[in-house]
């Protein structure tokens, strides 16, 4: 054991498959991948360990895999490398130029004939061994470490909820709504000062690439790992954070450019927060006297290095669903989204409209199947969880959260420092803040969609996951006061100022020299 109390390994896989595969993510996009771009798909873990218990947190490109797929890949982990089952975070950068995997609903991707039956299948069982590689590799190869937190800050995203002039909620900018900015970072360095890996927490749609780049590319993610690792010599996982509503500045695009300047910018906001973070995340400058030809004030730092702890909660919280039409609605809806299908192929048109057209029909046949089945789902459950890693903690959830929710979590939580994942362990549906569903537009109203639910889950979602995440943060800082019920669980409004080393002026002497 060194220093620093932990032991820590990292290791990498690439997941790029051969061309041929079609990618998830922009339903309208109807051709497979001609090739890779750039930014080739891998899955990178960093296993950490203290006091006998291991957290492993993953970071895969892919847009995410479901329950029940994603717990088998858990379970096979914990067994294969003793983690705690909870302290096991896979999370998806979820990027739309990954290979569908069949673990997301068929209708997110147009399938077409010349795909060989059974590609898709074969392509999802090889990321998850790829996932429990990384991770078993990562576990095995831990050495003696030193483990810190640090947070930068990087704005290069904005909130895409933006009010059109007709009144709708559509995809856009409405700088007029937050965004966490926030880049958080873990690393862990071996006694001689190298880095074995990096955790790096951003949230933000990868989607500066567009649907008309027919090649696999890992986004923005993919440019900010090779930042970080250009750096530090070590694999960097990246962990997406509250991204629902959030978008790149610069989205859409025909290339991969753009993905490699975000990139860039936000490995360098990592690395920066690292480099300021070298004392620790808390620590307490001192103050002495000497002189010279005048009077020097010597100001030295030391820092307050926290325990080495590794501890892990999780619960499957339960999500209400908004009651489905009712039977006559749903099949008024399927015969319309049939006629006009039928319509769009009768006149040949283009293949990307079809294929949303094929998305509206296929989930409402999906939907009107599961009210006639006499027992349509009610709730959906989803996995929440927090690691404590030191002083800091990673709070999770289970799908494509806003990031007021993840604000939320991170003003109430008692750690010293706080990083929100979304896309994590499962992806159950989108999660909007309750402020946001009058207003409408896709995740509120019919994100559901995309997630194979049959109606959208209710309000109260906010609630259950920002209550839930700070109560097990509270459960791993024991000694902590909890956050009083009755001040709320919603977002205050505004952003939250990063945490960074602070460098209080000590209080000077009254004399000396």
């Amino acid at each position: 054991m060194g220093a620093g109390g932990y032991t820590v390994g990292a290791a990498r896989v690439d997941i790029t498959p051969e061309p041929g595969l079609p990618m998830v993510g922009f339903v309208r996009q109807w051709q497979v991948a001609e090739g890779t771009g750039r930014l080739p798909l891998e899955v990178t873990a960093l296993a950490i360990e203290a006091g006998g218990a291991l957290a492993i947190l993953c970071g895969a490109d892919t847009a995410g895999i479901q329950a029940p797929v994603i717990d088998r890949i858990r379970d096979r982990i914990a067994a294969a490398t003793g983690a705690l089952r909870a302290g096991i975070v896979i999370s998806f950068n979820h990027t739309h130029l990954a290979p569908a995997n069949g673990a997301l609903p068929h209708w997110l991707s147009w399938t077409p004939a010349a795909v060989p039956d059974g590609a898709i299948e074969a392509y999802g069982a090889r990321l998850g061994d790829a996932i429990v590689e990384a991770c078993t590799r990562a576990a095995g190869s831990r050495a003696p470490a030193r483990v810190r937190w640090a947070v930068g800050t990087c704005d290069a995203a904005v909130n895409r909820r933006e009010r059109a002039a007709d009144g709708r909620t559509i995809l856009g900018w409405n700088p007029d709504l937050p965004v966490d900015t926030s880049v958080t970072a873990l690393t862990a360095e071996a006694d001689d000062g190298t880095t074995i890996g990096t955790a790096v927490v951003y949230g933000c749609h990868p989607v500066t690439a567009g649907w008309d780049v027919l090649r696999y590319s890992a986004d923005f993610p993919g440019a900010l790992r090779e930042t970080v690792e250009r750096h530090t010599g070590a694999p960097c996982a990246y962990l997406q954070g509250a991204a629902g509503n959030v978008l790149p500045r610069v989205a859409f695009t025909a290339d991969e450019a753009a993905a490699e300047r975000m990139g860039h910018a936000i490995g360098l906001a990592a690395l920066d927060a690292l480099a300021r973070s070298a004392d620790g995340a808390t620590c307490r400058p001192t103050r002495a006297q000497t002189g010279s030809m005048s009077p020097i004030a010597l100001y030295r730092i030391e820092p307050d290095a926290p325990p080495a702890i590794v501890a892990a909660a999780e619960v499957e919280a339960r999500f209400p669903l908004q009651p489905l039409p009712s039977a006559a609605e749903l099949e008024r809806i399927v015969a319309d989204g049939a006629a006009r299908l039928a319509e769009a192929e009768a006149r040949s048109a283009p293949p990307s409209e079809l294929a949303t057209l094929r998305y509206d029909a296929a989930w409402a046949a999906s939907a009107a199947a599961e009210l006639a089945s006499g027992a349509p789902r009610t709730e959906a459950p989803g996995p929440i969880a927090a690691v404590r890693i030191g002083d800091g903690a990673l709070a999770t959830g289970p799908g494509e959260i806003f990031t007021e929710i993840g604000l939320a979590v991170k003003e109430r939580s008692p750690a010293a420092i706080t990083a929100y994942g979304a896309y994590a362990n499962g992806l159950l549906t989108y999660f909007a803040t309750a402020a946001e569903y009058p207003h409408g537009g896709y995740e509120p109203g019919f994100g559901n969609r995309s997630f194979g639910l049959p109606a959208q889950v209710t309000e109260e979602a906010e609630r259950i996951l920002v209550e839930t995440a700070v109560r097990l943060v509270e459960r791993l800082w024991p000694d902590a006061s909890p956050w009083p019920a009755e001040r709320g669980f919603a977002h205050a409004g505004g952003l939250a100022a990063p945490t960074a080393t602070a460098y209080v002026h000590p209080a000077a002497p009254a004399s000396g020299r």
